[in-house]
């Protein structure tokens, strides 16, 4: 985290102070499901199994973003995006997890959650009447948690951990109200790999109101003797963007 404050910091002289202050609030929402959530705890002794077959969604999802621009090509952005998926089947063999043993035959309920606190800073490359492209790092802070119940049998394994990302986003003008819009976060390394996409059409309502609709995909994990996991969400989108 202090690489990233650091960072912030010496760009405040390099880029100016002369653009208007510019406040903005993103709020989205939508159905997410997950096609693989695979699992194995400890990574190197524990069972593989896939939280997908406790239920694969639809779930409700939601985030929120508060940025703030300082000049017109450099910019902030927070982010808060909770996740809870719930699940339950009966199972069709034993699973050893964290230490625990859940039998087969009997209902076994879980729980995969996934909270998410991002600062994103980034900065405009490219802007032109048609393109606008941006480039940046995040400073990403996980909250995860993955925890089975069988009946008096609960177990769980939770991880807060930093994680830095790369971000970039590109805007192309369909139509004097109409943008298709590219968002995301990611990066891959040796302990595992994290990408954070959206695709969305924006449409701009007013001076300082936008609406969209989109796709988003969430996808990562990691391969270590403690934990091996890997996840991949698709969400369907709906957000409204106020300026201020």
């Amino acid at each position: 985290m202090k690489w990233f404050i650091v960072c912030l910091l010496l760009c405040f002289p390099l880029f100016g102070t002369e653009s208007k202050t510019n406040w903005f609030l993103q709020m989205e929402t939508g159905p997410v499901w997950q096609t693989r959530n695979d699992c194995r705890i400890p990574g190197d002794s524990g069972t593989l199994f896939s939280l997908k077959d406790f239920g694969n969604g639809p779930y409700l999802s939601g985030r929120i973003y508060a940025g703030y621009r300082w000049t017109e090509k450099s910019e902030v952005r927070l982010l808060f995006a909770p996740l809870s998926l719930k699940g339950s089947q009966v199972l069709n063999s034993n699973i050893s997890f964290q230490g625990q043993t859940f039998s087969a035959g009997a209902a076994t309920e879980s729980l995969f959650r996934f909270n998410s606190y991002r600062l994103t800073y980034r900065y405009k490359i490219v802007d032109d009447e048609t393109w606008k492209v941006w480039l940046g790092f995040t400073a990403k802070v996980r909250d995860a948690e993955i925890s089975l119940t069988q009946g008096a049998t609960s177990s769980r394994k939770s991880d807060l951990g930093f994680v830095p990302l790369l971000h970039f986003r590109a805007s192309v003008r369909l139509s004097p109200y109409l943008t298709l819009d590219v968002d995301g976060d990611a990066l891959a390394a040796p302990q595992g790999r994290a990408e954070d996409v959206v695709v969305r059409v924006v449409y701009q309502l007013g001076p300082s109101w936008q609406a969209n609709i989109g796709y988003r995909l969430l996808e990562g994990g990691a391969d270590n003797s403690k934990v091996y996991t890997f996840t991949f969400l698709h969400y369907a989108v709906a957000g409204l963007q106020i300026d201020f």
